[in-house]
């Protein structure tokens, strides 16, 4: 059986050093003076070698095994202590570890790549917990016999019960490990490519958001409730209303790409989805609320930098968490859903359809059309976003003025 952590921790030395096995060739070994460390075992040209991989608790029992993982991958290349013979083709080794890599060890060579990588706390989170899916579907199997049709028997159950998003998400998984895999010569293609007319397709453009004017109203006050609380997330909040930008846009914001005198946020275009510079015109509302996350001084060049580091930004989950805990559902409005109140209501106020697309960074999709230029409309879109401002802002005073005659009553 596999080891687990409360296992490991419950482990008391004795006079003689002892081994636990967590299966695959790694084992817990603990020593007569009680320290605890990771090792391997494996073999080459029929000899049994031994590696250590790390010391307990140092080195976590998960990435023990993704060490394991990754290193039983260059068995064949990497190891400082194997022999390597000089007639031995470059081809033969792939065409060793193509028969050997299993799924498993794969996928676990791509988590500890990403690992390395250092990403935030909740994207290696849920990084982990949606390739944990497919180990656990797909673990022993070796990676050259994985088809596009065992992939779809893994996601598809996942869509048909509801959760559409979360089975294209692991669909990626299987796709960024597949191409992982390519790039180390353990496969030729990736599988997962040619599933993706085979499934339920994603609502795109349909994103929770209140559209509601009353409604957009009630939202704004309970944003500045809870900037009480967090002035930071708030204030972003309220520029995603003002704005409204995608999610990483928003949170990959540099302080370089204000333009303080033209009122204006310049987006570089590798920021962007369709990889195309755009602009964003600055409303008074949201240059005040940049001068106001200016005085928090974190000492980035982000505009809202992570907590834990400021060289990197806000996790991609804080404004959807932060609607949580206002008590917005997921099915009521999400934080891309601030698009959605922007598009429907600058619409319904008669604004110039095209101003509307273009500040959305809608490209469009006739050809005839799609020559770009990010300053396109700039004169209209500069008064429709300062317009658009002013309205939420008398949104959001009709629903202060209720709840007051509301109480008062």
């Amino acid at each position: 059986m596999p080891l687990t952590d409360s296992q490991i921790r419950s482990f008391r030395a004795s006079e003689k050093r002892f081994r636990c096995s967590d299966g695959g060739g790694l084992f817990l070994e603990v020593l007569p003076s009680g320290k605890k460390v990771f090792r391997l075992a494996y073999r080459v040209a029929g000899n049994q070698r031994t590696k250590l991989v790390g010391d307990y608790p140092r080195t976590s029992l998960a990435d023990a095994r993704l060490k394991a993982s990754a290193f039983k991958l260059e068995l064949n290349s990497d190891d400082p202590d194997i022999v390597k013979q000089a007639t031995r083709p470059r081809q033969t080794t792939r065409t060793k570890k193509r028969k050997t890599a299993t799924w498993e060890d794969v996928a676990n060579g791509y988590l500890l790549m990403r690992q390395q990588s250092n990403p935030a706390p909740r994207t290696l989170t849920k990084l982990n917990r949606q390739i944990g899916v497919t180990i656990l579907a797909l673990g022993n199997r070796l990676l050259p016999e994985i088809t596009a049709e065992d992939v779809l028997d893994v996601v598809n159950p996942i869509a048909a019960s509801g959760r559409v998003e979360t089975a294209h998400e692991i669909r990626t998984r299987f796709s960024q490990v597949f191409r992982y895999a390519a790039a180390r010569g353990l496969v030729t293609h990736d599988p997962a490519a040619f599933t993706i007319d085979a499934m339920v397709q994603r609502r795109r453009g349909e994103f929770s958001g209140i559209t509601d004017p009353k409604e957009v109203g009630e939202l704004l006050v309970a944003i500045q409730v809870y900037r009480e609380t967090n002035p930071i997330v708030g204030a972003a909040l309220l520029l995603s209303a003002y704005l409204f930008p995608r999610n990483t846009e928003l949170r990959g914001m540099r302080w370089d790409e204000i333009d303080w005198d033209g009122a204006r946020w310049d987006v570089p275009g590798r920021r962007m989805k369709m990889n195309r510079d755009h602009i964003v015109p600055l409303p008074s509302q949201a240059i005040e609320l940049l001068r106001l996350l200016q005085q928090y001084d974190f000492g980035s060049e982000l505009v809202l930098p992570s907590p834990r580091d400021p060289k990197r930004m806000v996790s991609e989950m804080t404004f959807n968490a932060a609607l949580r805990r206002m008590g917005y559902k997921s099915d009521q409005h999400v934080h891309h859903g601030f698009r959605t109140t922007a598009s429907t209501n600058l619409n319904e106020m008669g604004w110039n359809y095209d101003w509307i697309e273009r500040q959305l960074a809608h490209v469009p999709k006739n050809k005839v059309r799609s020559s770009y230029n990010k300053a396109q409309y700039l004169g209209g879109r500069t008064e429709m976003m300062q317009a658009y401002a002013d309205w939420m802002d008398a949104r959001q005073a009709e629903a202060l003025q209720h709840d007051l005659a509301k109480s008062n009553g």
